[in-house]
């Protein structure tokens, strides 16, 4: 099997188009409760946008995997990295509007680090590849149960 034949792009942007549009919302509310939260980094609230994080790379795996049966894995896990590198650039310019005075990439502090985007590529791949197990698992139940007569 060709590669080309086993990575859906319509699946993989979707994928990482839902996981995207999951993430605006995301980053504006921790960016709200960031504003009111005393100490963000060691309160409640950072596990909950933990694990809210990994809820969207599972829902950008997911739907790409949805649309693409043949290799649901690889294309939840190409689809929850889609939709982190996706959100790169919007993280950017929320630093280019709020932060001008902490570092992008350098520094003390910067608002993106190497190990940083690395560990979010990680997480991404994981959690896609789940959201792929989720989909085939349900593709190959709807396929499996018989129909119930009318």
């Amino acid at each position: 099997m060709s590669r080309a034949s086993v990575i859906d792009r319509n699946a993989v942007a979707r994928g990482a188009a839902i996981g995207v549009l999951l993430f605006v919302p995301l980053s504006a509310a921790r960016v709200a409760i960031d504003r009111n939260v005393k100490d963000f980094d060691h309160s409640g609230w950072a596990p909950a946008f933990a694990i809210a994080l990994f809820t969207v790379y599972v829902v950008s795996g997911f739907v790409a995997a949805r649309m693409a049966a043949d290799a649901p894995y690889s294309n939840g896990m190409i689809g929850a990295i889609g939709a982190f590198v996706g959100w790169i650039p919007i993280r950017i310019l929320i630093w280019a509007v709020r932060d001008s005075t902490q570092p992008l990439f350098t520094g003390r502090n910067p608002a993106l680090t190497v190990g940083g985007i690395f560990g979010q590529l990680i997480f991404a791949a994981f959690f896609g590849v789940i959201g792929g197990y989720v989909a085939s698992r349900r593709s190959r139940a709807a396929v499996s149960e018989p129909d119930s007569p009318a």
